[in-house]
C-alpha cells in the first residue's frame, strides 16, 4: 500500500508538472500502428517487482501494471492487484485493478496505459535510457 501512496503522489506531481501540456487522461492511452511504448529502466524494475509479487501471491489474484506517460515515454509504473481468498481483500466484486489505475489516472489528469494485466504484458514496448 505504500508504494502505491508513493505512485499517487509521483502522478500528482506529474500531473501539476505537466499539466499545460497534456492531454485529458483517456480510458488508457492507444498507441498509434506499429509504435512502441517507450518505458523507463526504472518502470521496468518495477514492473518485474510487480510481476515477482503476483507470482509470490499464487493463482488466485487479479492484476494490472499501468504505465503513466508523458510526453511519448512511460515515466511511472502503477501495480495494482485483487486477491483472493478473503483474507486478502475480500474479492470485491465489480472492483479490478485495470479500473482502479484508469481511474487514478483520471483523477492526476494524467495518460496512462494498461502495460500488463497479470504478467501477460499487453503492448509492444522498447526499454529506453
Amino acid at each position: 500500500m505504500r508504494k502505491f501512496t508513493r505512485q499517487a503522489a509521483i502522478l500528482a506531481a506529474l500531473a501539476l508538472a505537466v499539466s499545460g501540456c497534456a492531454q485529458q487522461a483517456t480510458e488508457g492511452a492507444k498507441l498509434a500502428p506499429g509504435e512502441k511504448l517507450k518505458i523507463t529502466q526504472e518502470v521496468w524494475t518495477e514492473y518485474q517487482d510487480y510481476v515477482k509479487h503476483g507470482r509470490d501471491l499464487g493463482p488466485d489474484r487479479h492484476g494490472a501494471f499501468g504505465v503513466a506517460i508523458v510526453g511519448d515515454v512511460g515515466v511511472v509504473g502503477l501495480p495494482g492487484y485483487y486477491y483472493c481468498p478473503r483474507q486478502y481483500d475480500g474479492c470485491r466484486p465489480g472492483k479490478n485493478a485495470v479500473s482502479d489505475i484508469l481511474e487514478l489516472c483520471r483523477r492526476e489528469n494524467v495518460d496512462c496505459l494498461i502495460f500488463a494485466r497479470n504478467d501477460e504484458i499487453q503492448v509492444p514496448y522498447e526499454l529506453i535510457d
